[in-house]
This record gives C-alpha cells, structure tokens and sequence, in this order.
C-alpha cells in the first residue's frame, strides 16, 4: 500500500506516479456554517477531510482540498455562514468528478460533511458514472454512505451526533464549555432578516439559549468521542474495503 498525498502539493510527474500506484481521490465537502457555540464554523469540512484522510491511510492514494463552497441548509441568515448558489456548486461537482474519471483514478469518494450536498450528488453522479461505468464512485455524507454500505450511522446538525464526531475526529477543535445560556445577541448580519420558526422548526433561533442554532439531541450529557469513534469507524472500514477491491481488481 502507497501513503496517501495531499494533490495539491504534487509536481505533475509525482501525481501521475502516484495515480499508476494507488489510483484513487478522495474528495471531502464542506461549509462555512454555523455550528452552534462550541463548534467551529468549518465543521463540516474539517469532518469530511478527517474521514478521507483515514480512509487514505488504509488505500493510499490523494487526497483533494476541501470544497468549501456549496448550498442548502436552514443556516443562511445566520451569522458567519456562506451559501452559494446551487447550480455552480453543482456545476463544479459534475466538472471535477469528470475530470478526475478522465485522469486515470479508478475510485474517486466524495464525503460531504454537510448535509444537503446530497441532493446534489444525487443527481451529479449516475451522469459520471453513466460516462464512466469502470470507476467506482462512492459519494455522499457520512448517513447515505452509511445506508449504502449498510452501516448505521445517525446525524443532525451540531447536537449530540455531529457532537460525538466532532469529540472523535477533531477534538481539539470542541469546546463544550462554549455551551451556555445567556447571550444576547447572534450578531445577524441582516437583523431584519431572520430565519421564521415555521421554516425550520426544530431549529433553535433563540441565541440566548445554550443550543442556539443546532437540530437534534441536547449533547451535553449525550455526545461522547466513543460514540462517534464507533461509528465512524465502521463506515470508514467498510468504505476503505470497498476501494481496496476495487484497486485490487483494476
């Protein structure tokens, strides 16, 4: 097995040497957003990169910068968070997956580390894979990869799931104490333009409250680093084994 490299770092010639070695690309998605009090506004991505770069470590292979720029989600008046429009994210999807089928990757897996990338996939990638029936593409967030691999694996939006993720992949990047009550303000960017309750209804709106912005179960008492690190190691077997295969037979 080759080490896993990071693509943007490589000269031309080391890239082509290390696709005839390990021809897979892992390509982590993700947001600025915000994430609740005690979580970076980076999560998502910083999440989706830890899980390649696992996955990378068993493979080899490369592994491309995080995509920081998408769309969708309930968050995009809050403070710190940058949506982009739907169809250029979409449009730069389908481009780099394409261009990464027609460079000799024989494996190219997406995680998106923010939810609503899913749709979006969804309706980039069976074009791809229409295009190039011999390369294995596995792409979603950590729940679809999940359902298809046939490992369960929960989420919600910075409460206990995403919480216990966090406290497995990244934990220095966690600050639980950041959860507290008390607040007065959100800093809204528009303070004439907020999300409606009847909008999103399970999400918190009140920045007074220590669970501002989250969706899901209270995580103080609930998210621990062994329940992510249960999970997560799972889906992580079952995706790297699912690439080694591939690479075993290519």
């Amino acid at each position: 097995m080759s080490a896993w490299q990071r693509y943007e770092t490589l000269r031309p010639d080391q890239l082509r040497a290390a696709v005839d070695e390990a021809p897979v690309l892992y390509w982590p998605l993700g947001l600025l957003e915000h994430h609740g009090w005690h979580l970076p506004v980076g999560f998502d991505g910083l999440k989706a990169e830890r899980l390649c770069i696992r996955m990378a470590e068993r493979t080899g292979g490369l592994l491309l910068p995080v995509m920081w720029w998408g769309a969708g989600g309930g968050h995009g008046e809050f403070a710190w968070t940058f949506y982009q429009d739907a169809e250029a994210a979409k449009k730069i999807l389908r481009e780099t997956l394409e261009r990464a089928a027609l460079q000799g990757f024989k494996a190219l897996v997406v995680v998106a580390g923010h939810y609503p990338w899913q749709p979006l996939l969804n309706s980039v990638v069976p074009v791809v894979e229409h295009r190039h029936p011999d390369v294995l593409i596995l792409a979603g967030n950590e729940m679809a990869l999940g359902r298809a691999l046939d490992v369960p694996v929960s989420g919600d939006h910075a409460a206990r799931w995403e919480t216990s993720y966090g406290l497995a992949l990244l934990p220095e990047h966690v600050e639980m104490a950041a959860l507290r009550e008390g607040r007065t303000s959100a800093d809204w960017p528009n303070p004439h333009k907020r999300p409606r309750p009847e909008d999103v209804p399970k999400l918190q709106l009140d920045p007074g409250h220590a669970l501002f912005s989250q969706v899901g179960e209270d995580p103080r008492g609930t998210a621990t680093a062994e329940a992510g690190e249960a999970a997560l190691s799972a889906l992580c077997d079952a995706l790297a084994a699912k690439v080694a295969a591939k690479l075993k037979g290519a």
